[in-house]
């Protein structure tokens, strides 16, 4: 196995302990946060799917804290990609560009891992 460097480890770690954190003060609201204002549709959607967002927060942690102790690392990378490229629509289309970059964040260390494991994943697409 290709040793890990020191750039892939500390990005594991970041996106790992940012999926953590974000999950818990969903639960817990320790860092003040807020959506702002959306568009309806947007208002729209969140009241539809309300119901499933502690499943979706508890999925987070689960998925940061496997990725803090490098457990099932590719495979979680790719299972966190739709949800991360997601997250990224969902802020763009709030239209408030400057609240996007929580999600910019997630997004691109998200890619950058994935690049970093590329050849893990080769097998699936021969």
């Amino acid at each position: 196995m290709k040793p890990q460097s020191p750039v892939s480890v500390w990005f594991r770690l970041i996106l790992g302990l940012f999926l953590i954190f974000y999950a818990l003060n969903q639960f817990f609201h320790f860092i003040p946060f807020t959506y702002g204002e959306m568009p309806e549709n947007t208002r729209d959607f969140i009241d539809a799917v309300v119901g499933y967002l502690p499943y979706l927060y508890i999925f987070e942690i689960i998925i940061g804290l496997l990725l803090v102790f490098n457990k099932w690392t590719p495979f979680i990378l790719i299972v966190l990609f739709p949800l991360s490229i997601s997250f990224l629509i969902f802020n763009l289309s709030d239209n408030d560009f400057s609240k996007t970059w929580t999600a910019l964040i997630v997004a691109v260390l998200n890619v950058v891992l994935l690049l970093h494991y590329k050849e893990k994943y080769k097998p699936l697409f021969s």
